[in-house]
């Protein structure tokens, strides 16, 4: 299955792609449905709710989103410079804008 990307300009910054591979159960797997589109229908948190939801768990400033495929799970990717001059990538849930995990990014 293709990845799927969803690129957005908000505030002036390009949001684009980035892999990361750790296991992450969010709630679309993709592969239970019979195509992309299907799945992409089940999203109900917006870019800018799973940015919100990232900046509360990791402090800083977004220079990258995405909504992408992890571990065959649907997944926002949200990179974040952290105050502390930190690259961190935050994974939040596209149905709960739960955040998944918080990582380092360097």
């Amino acid at each position: 299955m293709k990845k799927i990307l969803l690129s957005s300009l908000v505030s002036g910054v390009l949001f684009s792609s980035s892999a990361m591979a750790d296991d992450i159960i969010s709630s679309i797997k993709v592969g239970l449905f019979e195509s992309e589109k299907k799945a992409m229908h089940k999203v109900t948190v917006s870019m800018i709710q799973a940015i919100e939801a990232a900046k509360k768990s990791v402090n800083g400033q977004v220079v990258k989103a995405k909504l992408d495929e992890e571990d065959d799970y649907l997944v926002y990717k949200i990179k974040i410079i952290a105050r502390n001059g930190k690259k961190m990538e935050v994974l939040v849930d596209p149905v709960t804008a739960k955040v998944l995990k918080s990582k380092d990014d360097d």
